[in-house]
């Protein structure tokens, strides 16, 4: 079997908890959940 290299060349995210990969990073450290009540 051979071994093929992959790259990583951008992060991006989409949730409730942010919009870009900083802001979910910060509010997740913030201890900010996601989850309310619709």
């Amino acid at each position: 079997m051979s071994r093929r290299r992959v790259v990583v060349t951008g992060l991006g995210c989409i949730s409730p908890v942010g919009n870009t990969v900083e802001q979910a990073w910060a509010t997740l450290l913030a201890g900010q959940s996601g989850i309310d009540l619709i």
